[in-house]
């Protein structure tokens, strides 16, 4: 609706057809960024837990970690519900939260490539790291007030 002026009908239904195409084709055409296992296996390594906070349906993000054999590094893997109970990334963060019994937010922090994931990490007051080799542009980053910003995967451990 916000980048194309589709009506709320016509955006639910571009939703359907969007998932149907990507439940069978385009879930497999996802691809790993270069650098990704070593860096979850050194974080796995280092101790620290990895959870996935996604604003996909969770169903599809373990689907695609475990098709790209990413699903073992994770300690929890959360993501949207289909019927939208769950879909605002604060709302799917809450669940990994409580799901994990974090009680320490500080010893958190948010990774990701959009804005939407810089929003979540505000919102309970998260340190986030936004990195400008995803979707997301270092404007929007900056702009959602990210903590820390790299331009590539190697700078991650280090700031954590």
């Amino acid at each position: 609706m916000d980048y194309y002026g589709f009506s709320e009908q016509d955006a639910l239904t571009a939703v359907e057809y969007y998932r149907e195409n990507f439940r069978v084709k385009g879930i497999f055409e996802n691809e790993v960024y270069d650098g990704t296992v070593a860096l979850l296996e050194k974080i796995k390594h280092s101790g620290k837990k990895i959870i996935l906070a996604t604003s996909k349906p969770e169903e599809f993000a373990l689907i695609i970690l475990k098709h790209f054999d990413l699903y073992k590094y994770f300690d929890l893997v959360c993501g949207a519900t289909f019927d939208e109970t769950r879909s605002e990334k604060p709302q799917v963060m809450e669940y990994a939260i409580n799901n994990l019994n974090v009680t320490d937010i500080s010893r958190c922090v948010m990774i990701g490539d959009r804005k939407y994931d810089i929003e979540g990490a505000n919102h309970f007051g998260m340190d986030s790291i936004g990195v400008t080799y995803g979707y997301g542009s270092r404007e929007e980053l900056e702009n959602e007030g990210a903590t820390r910003i790299v331009d590539n995967i190697n700078e991650i451990f280090d700031l954590i």
